[in-house]
């Protein structure tokens, strides 16, 4: 049998995805076959393309991190699904395929009420923000939480988790339409950083903020650290700062960039009472443990009905391009899927 894949030939813009055929490899001892329905993107498979992304494989490789779909089959010794059971998959990489071979320790049924492109829009983005704001932000219950780039895929999940610690939330975005999206969803202070100095309107309504999630880097770091309340926590997972507006990379405009960027003082640190953590979602696979608590937990508020993934845009799977073109373009809100028809 043979599936498609959506790899990345070569460093660069769109143009450099290419749709080709491989051949399906049996399920090993462990392992789960899954006809996929559905990929999310994510801004780090932009990265990876224009060769930004420092954990990525060589070309040519398939981007991706997610994926729901089908059972196929199963090698020995897999007990927690079978043949016909509805999935999500995560991957370190490869999940641009139309079929794909998962250890069972990474692929779990598909809460009932979801659809496959919100299964495919959940374990990445609630991971990553889950990770954020609980594993490291230790976010507790009352808490002050400002959300940068709050309407797209891990703000709207930030959002969901942080309202069910009963969190104060002050988001921000850059369009009116998302302001209104936000605000739909229930976010009383939500915050156009294109037209508004995000630290004056969050000092209207508070002393300043417990834990930031920040996705966007330099720009925003030092007006957030100074908003950081003692014993505040400031957390950082993206770079979408740095990202180019096209295919290309300026390296000049980016190396200007970079060297902008904030130098921590230890001493500063300490006397100012607050914390700074990174993180990159793609090495929680190699904790494996703190993997499985995340993931059910999460799972389990997602039955509940606590979490329900926001699928902004569906695009065939043949469209890979396109769908990251408009992810890039920074219009999109919510998760951006690719579907297999």
């Amino acid at each position: 049998m043979k599936a498609k894949v959506v790899e990345i030939t070569r460093f660069g813009g769109p143009e450099v995805l290419r749709l080709r055929e491989e051949e399906v490899r049996t399920p090993g001892p462990g392992e789960v076959g899954i006809q996929v329905k559905a990929a999310g993107l994510n801004f780090a498979d932009i990265f990876e393309r224009l060769g930004l992304y420092k954990a990525s494989p060589k070309p040519p490789f398939a981007p991706g991190f997610e994926v729901s779909g089908v059972v196929d089959k199963v090698g020995e010794e897999v007990q927690s699904v079978q043949p016909g059971d509805r999935v999500i998959g995560v991957t370190r990489f490869g999940a641009y395929r139309t079929y794909l071979v998962l250890d069972q320790t990474l692929v779990r049924k598909m809460p009932p009420a979801f659809s496959f492109e919100e299964a495919a829009g959940f374990p990445t983005t609630y991971l990553t923000a889950y990770h954020g704001l609980v594993n490291l932000g230790h976010l507790q219950p009352g808490e002050t939480v400002l959300i940068h780039s709050a309407a797209g895929g891990v703000g709207t999940a930030a959002v969901q988790i942080a309202r069910i610690f009963n969190a104060q939330i002050f988001a921000t975005c850059g369009s009116e339409e998302k302001v209104k999206f936000l605000r739909e969803q229930g976010v009383k202070h939500v915050i156009n950083y294109r037209t508004q100095d995000f630290a004056k309107e969050v000092r209207k309504s508070a002393r300043g903020v417990d834990l930031i999630m920040d996705s966007v880097g330099g720009s925003t770091f030092r007006r957030g650290y100074k908003l950081l309340n003692p014993m505040g926590r400031h957390i950082i997972f993206g770079l979408s700062d740095l990202m180019p507006s096209g295919g290309k990379v300026n390296w000049p405009k980016l190396a200007i960039k970079y060297l902008r960027l904030p130098r921590f003082n230890p001493y500063h640190l300490m006397t100012d009472n607050k914390s700074i953590a990174g993180y990159n979602l793609v090495y929680l696979f190699e904790y494996l443990e703190l993997f499985n608590e995340s993931f059910a937990r999460l799972l389990g508020w997602a039955e509940e009905g606590k979490l329900k993934p926001i699928i902004g845009k569906v695009f065939p799977f043949e469209q890979a391009a396109e769908a990251q073109t408009y992810l890039q373009s920074r219009k999109s809100i919510g998760k951006v899927i690719l579907r297999v028809e």
